[in-house]
């Protein structure tokens, strides 16, 4: 069982009120983006498509969360420095969700599934992750073309306005991207 910390809407520390929780947007340097189908047990968006996400438990910060949840999710071992956060997005479900990039160059074939999370992973171009939210295979929030916009070094994308610090993590991931391995 996992117990969780909960936030006001500013992110402080706040018994009772919002709960925090990561997405972790996984890039390898083609240009992929690493989405995983999620488990058909699931209470949550059984079978879908989606990023690696996850909710942070009892004396986690956000970094820390993401750096567990891709370990338990995919196998992936992460340092919190491989992390780039890109924005906060509040809703009233309570959840606080902190996006982060990561670049790692890992083959599916050496991903360690979380079988009761985790059916399979897959590397997919931005095309093929658009395609996917287009038909409804991935999960589709308000927000998610603009990280994806952002992700394929867009600087004209709205988000890099609305993201404090966005601009930095969208440059340097514009130039990871480009490095060849």
């Amino acid at each position: 069982m996992e117990l969780w910390d909960v936030y006001d809407k500013k992110g402080d520390y706040l018994p009772g009120e919002y709960h925090l929780a990561v997405e972790a947007w996984v890039f390898n340097r083609r240009r992929e983006i690493l989405i995983q189908q999620r488990s058909w047990h699931r209470e949550i968006l059984p079978g879908k498509w989606s990023l690696t996400t996850g909710r942070i438990i009892a004396g986690e910060d956000s970094e820390q969360g993401c750096v567990r949840e891709l370990k338990e999710e995919l196998g992936i071992q992460v340092k919190q420095k491989e992390l780039s956060f890109l924005r906060r997005i509040v809703r009233e479900d309570p959840l606080i969700w902190d996006i982060y990039f990561t670049l790692q160059d890992v083959p599916v074939e050496e991903l360690r599934l979380q079988k009761e999370e985790v059916i399979q992973a897959r590397w997919v171009s931005f095309d093929q992750f658009r395609a996917y939210l287009k038909r409804g295979s991935v999960f589709r929030y308000p927000e998610i073309d603009e990280v994806l916009d952002a992700a394929d070094g867009d600087r004209k994308c709205p988000a890099a306005k609305i993201m404090p610090g966005a601009r930095n993590t969208i440059e340097n991931f514009s130039k990871a991207l480009e490095t060849p391995l």
